[in-house]
């Protein structure tokens, strides 16, 4: 009898153990379910739970190891985005919680990264353009030095440059930058990331495109943040000659070179007319006296005196029509001198 009681509560304890770890596991991959709704992928840009890249498999695994700890939730999220980023958090409400915690945690003497803007549309290109580029404007707004230590494309076909205070960085691609690479920007300093997407590229295919550019800093919210990059791209088949035609210049290994033609009290082409997002170079050349052209908004201010040719590049990065001045004096009409540039 006494034997037949113990065989039961073993049993009875048996299955209890059993229900147990089918409730913890159902549980847990209800748990996991929820975590993964409110996270996004660093890569493909959707929530982790409708993504299976080789970036989202590394989040998850790294879920399911602080899932197996038995955390509480919410220091799961807090982990995820003190181990990834802030901005991977897609819930709103988590991540204002999270945010709050971190700016604690970091106090106020902190960097902070702040960019203009995140995103750039070169609208519809052809391949045969070759290269074509956009600047992001970048700025420190915190009270502690910002340092850049990584910047990587998600394709070998993007590369970046960072330049503050006139120091440019080489250019990196799918690779990122050397480990003993680094950039500062002191509080309230600016600079300028420029994106280049070579479409010729073999890595680039006919259709709609988008490549994403990391920046990775000792921002404690968001240490690494991004920018991305669209275009439809064309065909090499149908160039669209015609439509180049309407440009000026000619495009050379992807930069639309323009051969400027300065005298009393003119520029010639005029108006100059370019495709947004194109490298331009002006190659100018003085026919009488020193003269010079100024394009404030593209930051363009080109002494031109005479002799050999003077040559500037910028990015036409800014739809619209802009006032070209000459900004070196050239005689009594040079008040009276100006141009045209047009971006489409």
């Amino acid at each position: 009898m006494f034997f037949k009681k113990s065989v039961i509560i073993a049993l009875s304890f048996v299955c209890l153990v059993v229900f147990s770890r089918g409730l913890f596991a159902q549980n847990t991959d209800s748990l996991r379910q929820e975590i993964h709704s409110k996270l996004r992928d660093k890569r493909c840009n959707m929530p982790l739970s409708e993504c299976n890249c080789p970036e989202a498999k590394e989040m998850k695994g790294y879920i399911d190891a602080l899932l197996d700890t038995g955390i509480a939730k919410d220091e799961i999220y807090y982990k995820v985005a003190k181990k990834y980023s802030l901005a991977l958090v897609l819930d709103n409400q988590l991540k204002a919680e999270l945010e709050k915690r971190f700016i604690r945690e970091a106090g106020s003497k902190r960097p902070q990264i702040v960019l203009g803007s995140t995103s750039f549309n070169f609208g519809e290109v052809n391949k045969a353009q070759g290269k074509v580029s956009t600047v992001f404007k970048l700025s420190n707004k915190g009270a502690a030095d910002l340092v850049i230590t990584n910047l990587r494309a998600s394709c070998v076909c993007t590369t970046i440059s960072l330049t503050v205070d006139k120091q440019k960085s080489p250019y990196f691609d799918n690779k990122g930058a050397p480990k003993d690479w680094k950039m500062e920007l002191k509080p309230n300093q600016s600079g300028e990331l420029e994106v280049v997407l070579d479409l010729a590229h073999q890595a680039i295919n006919v259709g709609d495109l988008t490549r994403e550019v990391d920046i990775i800093s000792n921002d404690p919210l968001y240490p690494e943040t991004s920018v991305r990059v669209e275009a439809k791209v064309m065909g090499v088949e149908n160039p669209q000659k015609d439509e180049d035609a309407a440009f000026s210049g000619s495009l050379e290994n992807g930069i639309r070179v323009i051969e400027l033609k300065v005298s009393q009290y003119k520029f010639a082409p005029d108006p100059i007319v370019v495709k947004k997002g194109e490298r331009v170079r002006l190659v100018a050349k003085s026919l009488d006296v020193g003269h010079g052209i100024s394009i404030p908004e593209f930051n363009l201010n080109l002494a031109i005196p005479t002799g050999p040719d003077s040559v500037a590049e910028f990015t036409a990065a800014k739809e619209g029509e802009f006032t070209a001045y000459c900004s070196v004096y050239c005689g009594s009409g040079h008040g009276k001198m100006q141009g045209k540039l047009i971006v489409k």
